[in-house]
This record gives structure tokens, C-alpha cells and sequence, in this order.
């Protein structure tokens, strides 16, 4: 599922001494003094909670996804070389070494000859094209 687009827009448009202005009242904590009022601290909260949510979504792609690293079922996962009964999980149906193939090394000739009868999404070989039922 693809990343949908931005829904919020600029807050502000301040640059240079502006931008330093603003940066500077933040770390003299002058947001702080609308916790006074109810309606403001509760918005602040809120942001709080969004600012967490957003620092686990960078843990997680950094630390999780970001390198490309495979989890346990990746190219030498779980049931890899040193898994249970030593069977090799980088001998799976996506390749010899785990990677998905390229469309090179693929070969229709095993393909049903007709997409009768195939579920939607299902490949078949019309005459010598591979096509998605």
C-alpha cells in the first residue's frame, strides 16, 4: 500500500531571523504559559501524542524497515541454514537464494494455456505472453 499524500499544509512561512525568533521563544518554553488555559493545554497534549506517534513511526522505519533489513522471513530466516532440521529457508519459492527472480529467468511454458477457469490475479500463457487472469 502506497503512502498516501500530505493532508496538512505549511504552518508558517518564517525563514532567517524570523525562524530564529521563533525557535528561541520555543526553547524559553513560552508555549508553556498556555497551559493556563484549558482549551490550549489540551491542545498541547495533543500535540505531545502526535509528536510520540511520529518519534515511534521514525523508530520503527529506521530501525525496522529503513536498511531493507529482513525479519524472520527474509532470505536466511527462520527455518534458514542454522534453523530447525537444517532446513535451508533461502531455498524458498521466490529463488534460489530467497530474492525474487527477474522476469529473465522466469518461463511461461509451465503456465495454463487459457484463463478459464483461473481466480482474478492468477498468470496464464497466451501464446507465449505471460498475462495476469
Amino acid at each position: 500500500m502506497a503512502l498516501a499524500s500530505r493532508k496538512s499544509g505549511a504552518i508558517h512561512s518564517k525563514t532567517g531571523s524570523d525562524l530564529a525568533n521563533l525557535k528561541a521563544k520555543y526553547d524559553n518554553n513560552k508555549h508553556t504559559e498556555l497551559e493556563a488555559f484549558e482549551g490550549e493545554a489540551a491542545l498541547i497534549y495533543q500535540m505531545q501524542l502526535l509528536k510520540e506517534d511520529i518519534d515511534e513511526l521514525r523508530r520503527y522505519i529506521t530501525s525496522e524497515v529503513g536498511d531493507g533489513a529482513k525479519g524472520d522471513t527474509g532470505a536466511t530466516g527462520a527455518t534458514g541454514p542454522q534453523g530447525p532440521a537444517g532446513n535451508n529457508g533461502s531455498d524458498g519459492a521466490d529463488g534460489a537464494d530467497g530474492a525474487t527472480p527477474a522476469m529473465t529467468d522466469l518461463s511461461g511454458s509451465r503456465l495454463p494455456t487459457s484463463n478459464r477457469g483461473l481466480a482474478s490475479g492468477k498468470l496464464y500463457n497466451d501464446r507465449g505472453t505471460v498475462k495476469i487472469a
